[in-house]
């Protein structure tokens, strides 16, 4: 039964949302050549009614319904070739608001911090359209649709970072974003060809349709690894991490959150959608290889991020430590652990996103991210201490803040796995060094805190004050989520956990 309905509206918020996403693009660019604040209005405007469109699809679906539409692409209605299908459940739902959520914070926090943005039509265009193509890719039915909004997000994504990198000398600016293209680019294709594969072993690249496909095991085994492989590279596991930290160097603020809080994301959907309940049984005989992988993952990039000298680098490498979290989870192959990976998904775009936003309004008041330079700022600024210590303990795993239901969830799984009976000891090492690293990510937030806001206040900071209001009610938002979901994980859990639950019985 639905909750609510609305016509037109509640019939067909996934292709309105789109629709929206690229007319309001488009007005934006128009509108912006002539007025700043216009296109501004305008982005916002989109990316506002995308999120209304689907807060009506989780009304819908409120009670474990699906909402799908399928449209003939090519080929005739009685016998397709290929069709556009978009679906919203559960999982698909929460992930696409997570991304249209930031998108939208993104472009309000734009309106503060990218004050002095060239060509301002341009700029806040190309961020609904990043937003619109990720959307996409949350939606979609299909393996072709899939990928083809996959890799159109790059798009948007490329131009943001070469147009509007930090870098002054232009040559590191396109070296960096060219980077950027490359890696991401060849992650999609190394996944198309997985895609081929399947679609030459099954007939089909209907995703509901691959879930009941029968495969041989070594077929599976081949596209499970091709697939992780791909996905791996726009994750930025270790090593196909190369790619992830020139480009948060470069990103500005508002469009590294978008890379790091919602773009990655995508790659982890796949793995939640396509991956597990395609070939994972076949994957088992990997599991152990899998983990060890997520566990270099997390201390690899704790390790870096401790090293880091500012602050915006350091959320960079703990970025990609928190993403080795999602591919342990992943590795453990039980509802607990998967349950636990995606609700991390959910968490870490969300704490990501937040300490971003911090760290970008950090560097707007000091006019600095570098440690050294820093300190004693937290009478200054209390509460963007407040908010951002409060992020810090929450990617730290406090008790209860959000990340702890989701680390706990993880943990538990690799628990299971570890305790089952043709379990070997390499399992339970591997689950105790996961927990470790945990203790590494509270060692180096709490650092942070320390050299940013405790201890004597540096000269020509005496006059420095909290961010703009803008500002400070974006990241007060995410705040009260993080304390909201930390307290009640109960709220996502039950969205999201029915459509895992099919996901790992095979559809």
């Amino acid at each position: 039964m639905q909750l609510f309905t609305l016509p037109i509206l509640s019939e067909y918020p996934m292709i309105l949302t789109l629709l929206g996403l690229i007319a309001g693009g488009l007005l934006t660019l128009l509108v912006g050549q002539k007025s700043e604040k216009g296109g501004q209005a305008m982005a916002a405007l989109s990316l506002l009614g995308g999120l209304f469109l689907n807060i009506l699809l989780v009304l819908q679906i409120w009670n474990g319904a699906t909402v799908f539409h399928d449209i003939v692409w090519l080929g005739n209605p009685s016998n397709p070739i290929m069709t556009l299908g978009f679906l919203g459940d559960g999982l698909s739902a929460a992930v696409a608001i997570l991304i249209l959520g930031l998108g939208l914070f993104s472009v309000l926090f734009s309106f503060v911090y990218m004050k002095k943005v060239e060509n301002p039509g341009l700029y806040y265009s190309l961020m609904v359209w990043f937003v619109a193509a990720m959307v996409g890719v949350v939606y979609a039915t299909n393996l072709m649709q899939f990928f083809i909004f996959y890799e159109l997000m790059l798009i948007p994504a490329f131009i943001l970072v070469y147009l509007y990198g930090v870098s002054e000398d232009a040559q590191e600016r396109s070296r960096n974003a060219l980077q950027f293209w490359v890696w991401t680019a060849l992650g999609g294709l190394i996944s198309l060809l997985a895609t081929f594969i399947l679609f030459g072993a099954t007939g089909t690249m209907d995703i509901a349709v691959l879930y009941t496909s029968p495969l041989a095991v070594s077929t599976a085994q081949t596209i499970g690894i091709i697939f992780l492989l791909g996905f791996g590279i726009k994750l930025g596991l270790v090593p196909l991490h190369v790619w992830a930290p020139p480009v948060y160097r470069e990103a500005p603020m508002p469009v590294l959150v978008l890379l790091s809080g919602a773009m990655t994301k995508t790659a982890a959907y796949g793995v939640i959608r396509i991956v597990i309940p395609i070939v994972w049984t076949a994957m088992e005989t990997f599991t152990t290889g899998l983990m060890t992988i997520a566990i270099i993952t997390m201390f690899y990039g704790a390790m870096l991020a401790i090293a880091q000298k500012d602050l915006k680098m350091m959320l960079a490498y703990s970025s990609i430590s928190q993403l080795g979290y999602l591919m342990f989870g992943y590795s453990t192959m039980t509802l607990m652990g998967l349950s636990g990976a995606a609700f991390q998904l959910i968490n870490h775009g969300i704490l990501a996103s937040l300490t971003f936003f911090c760290a970008g309004a950090l560097k707007m008041k000091t006019g600095t991210l570098e440690f050294d330079k820093l300190g004693g700022l937290a009478p200054k600024m209390p509460i963007l201490a407040s908010i951002y210590i409060l992020g810090a303990l929450a990617l730290a795993g406090t008790p209860p803040l959000s990340a702890f239901a989701g680390e706990w969830m993880i943990f538990a799984g690799a628990a299971q796995l570890a305790t089952s009976a043709n379990a070997s000891v390499i399992l339970v090492i591997l689950t105790v060094l996961g927990v470790v690293a945990t203790g590494l990510t509270a060692g180096y937030y709490l650092w942070s805190i320390r050299r940013i806001f405790l201890g004597p206040i540096r000269d020509g900071f005496e006059q420095v004050t909290d961010p703009p209001k803008i500002i400070l009610g974006i990241i007060a938002i995410l705040a009260i989520i993080v304390v909201v979901l930390g307290v009640w994980p109960w709220l996502l859990w039950r969205f999201m956990n029915p459509v895992l639950s099919g996901l790992l019985g095979g559809g």
